[in-house]
């Protein structure tokens, strides 16, 4: 319980500033619906990634890893998925426009990146 908690705060902030940085996240209200986002990711990152870690774990050894990047996309496509008021919208990147899966793939990078420094730290 003290994990997840942990894990949903960590999340809460990768959120926030990842829409402070690239600004394509909204959720309709605000607080609310970020901390039910952080709660669907921590709960994703916690139990059910290691199981589809598990399960393409062939597909793992074969890409090199790659496909680590796809399973927190997913992640964050379970979560504009579960919560009505959350979304994912396109964004520009060096004058190139990251619409849909894009958005999602680059999204959900920053966002394991900024987890990954919160749980060194």
């Amino acid at each position: 319980m003290k994990k997840i908690l942990r894990y949903t705060l960590y999340l809460a902030f990768a959120l926030v500033i990842e829409n402070e940085i690239w600004g394509n996240l909204s959720f309709s209200p605000r607080l609310e619906t970020i901390i039910k986002v952080a709660l669907i990711l921590a709960i994703f990152e916690l139990v059910l990634k290691p199981i589809i870690k598990i399960l393409l774990l062939p597909i793992t050894l074969l890409t090199l890893g790659l496909v680590r990047i796809i399973i927190n996309t997913l992640g964050l496509y379970l979560a504009t998925f579960l919560i009505s008021g959350f979304s994912v919208h396109s964004l520009t990147l060096f004058n190139y426009p990251l619409n849909n899966f894009l958005a999602y793939l680059f999204t959900s990078f920053i966002i394991s990146t900024l987890l990954y420094i919160f749980k060194k730290l």
